[in-house]
């Protein structure tokens, strides 16, 4: 398979996507803030969850993936897979990684 240009320009944008969505989630707390919904959704909650349901949230980012990009196109393809990597990183080593870390400060 060759890569063409537009092939990486997809990959790498499926990357960007999904890691804004991720870092999206390390801010939802100055987001909701004090009003209703901040009460129930916090980061610390997201994140325990996601690590108590690692292979459900994996495949729920992965269903959301590739419902919306498609298998039709190429390039749809090519960019639900860099969001595949993002996800699994994050989901398996990232966020596991945060919780060590946090546990040992």
């Amino acid at each position: 398979m060759t890569l063409t240009p537009s092939t990486k320009g997809a990959f790498f944008a499926g990357i960007g996507l999904w890691l804004m969505l991720w870092l999206a989630l390390f801010k939802v707390d100055e987001v909701f803030g004090e009003t209703l919904l901040g009460r129930f959704i916090t980061t610390e909650r997201c994140t325990k969850w996601i690590a108590q349901h690692r292979s459900t949230t994996l495949l729920g980012t992965e269903l959301c993936n590739y419902s919306v990009h498609g298998i039709a196109q190429p390039d749809g393809v090519v960019f639900a897979l860099g969001g595949t990597l993002v996800n699994t990183l994050m989901i398996l080593c990232a966020l596991p990684l945060r919780g060590l870390l946090k546990r040992r400060i």
